[in-house]
């Protein structure tokens, strides 16, 4: 039972705290929220279309240094799909059982480490003056492909009879 206590608080952890590098004080703006929301509301079709609906205007629109600009465009955007992640995840989390969230978070661990590293590979893989812009949206990438990703799973699952609360047997 405190295994079960500790896993699930893990997965609450893991849902809330974002990993990947995010710029401090970078929070969601209501605009951007708006914006991604309506288009995903556009059709299931269209959702991976959404990814860079912030980002790719913002850096168009920017004046000064263009890499400074891929950098905290890429970081604003991914605030947005980063607060989808949580929300999915944390709906999720509501629809499993102790085996399922301890799988889930186990899953979701090693899915941010995954994404971390893959970006630092591609990041540093490129020229020093193009590394940061390309990493910061390798990251915006993977965030919001894996948001959709939860956030389809749990949609499905939300459609399924809850599973029974667990019994005592004596």
């Amino acid at each position: 039972m405190r295994q079960t206590t500790l896993l699930a608080t893990a997965f609450l952890l893991v849902s809330a705290v974002p990993v990947l590098a995010q710029a401090p004080g970078n929070t969601v703006q209501p605009a951007d929220r708006l914006q991604i929301a309506s288009c995903m509301r556009r059709g299931a079709a269209t959702t991976a279309a959404c990814i860079g609906s912030i980002a790719v205007p913002c850096v168009r629109a920017a004046s000064g240094d263009r890499r400074d600009a891929e950098i905290v465009c890429a970081r604003r955007e991914e605030a947005v799909w980063r607060e989808r992640l949580t929300l999915a995840t944390q709906m999720l989390g509501r629809s499993l059982d102790a085996g399922g969230r301890s799988q889930f978070t186990a899953l979701q661990f090693a899915w941010e480490g995954f994404a971390v590293q893959k970006c630092a590979f591609y990041g540093s893989a490129q020229p020093a003056a193009r590394s940061a812009g390309l990493q910061a949206g390798c990251e915006l990438r993977e965030v919001a492909q894996r948001a959709l990703e939860v956030e389809r799973f749990a949609a499905g699952r939300g459609r399924r009879a809850p599973a029974s609360p667990p019994q005592i047997i004596r």
